[in-house]
């Protein structure tokens, strides 16, 4: 098995900081499943709302990297950026390196609504977080930092159930 820490240019972990990133790992899976269940849905699918963001927050793509970036198929992309180009939240533009082709840019409105969408899901986590013991607010509140440079990374890597994993 792979160290954690094997590719960021750090010394190996030890056994027991390795079982300790284990379980923080096994934790943030955990995490991510309730946040699911805890916070109601927009009105868009996990996958809209995840391509919305990208095209937010790394600039205008084509539906090919869209695709890669989601790990969907071309027509399921296809179909979200119609739907989210509909509803005035994207829009289509000409590739400057290639005419042939367009670019999903985020519209104002689309920014808008992910603002929105943000700030609805922080206040609901920001209370569910105000029940917890100080001791585990604290220990959340000096996490942030690791989370958010955690949550900045670009999605790479194998895959559960991928041929390169395990």
């Amino acid at each position: 098995m792979q160290s954690i820490t094997d590719d960021v240019g750090m010394p190996p972990a030890s056994p027991a900081q390795e079982e300790g990133l284990a379980q923080a790992a096994e934790a943030l899976e955990r995490t991510m499943g309730w946040l699911r269940r805890a916070i109601r849905p927009a009105q868009w699918n996990a996958v809209a709302l995840s391509t919305l963001d990208a095209v937010d927050r790394t600039g205008p793509h084509r539906v090919s990297w869209l695709v890669a970036q989601e790990r969907i198929t071309q027509p399921g992309m296809t179909g979200i950026v119609d739907r989210l180009a509909a509803a005035g939240l994207v829009q289509r533009q000409p590739d400057p390196a290639d005419g042939r082709a367009a670019l999903v840019a985020i519209t104002p409105a689309g920014h808008d609504y992910l603002v929105s969408i943000r700030r609805q899901r922080a206040q609901v986590l920001a209370a569910h977080i105000g029940e917890l013991e100080p001791s585990q607010q604290r220990a959340l509140a000096a996490a942030a930092g690791a989370l958010a440079a955690l949550a900045a990374r670009p999605v790479t890597g194998p895959q559960p159930g991928s041929e390169q994993e395990g």
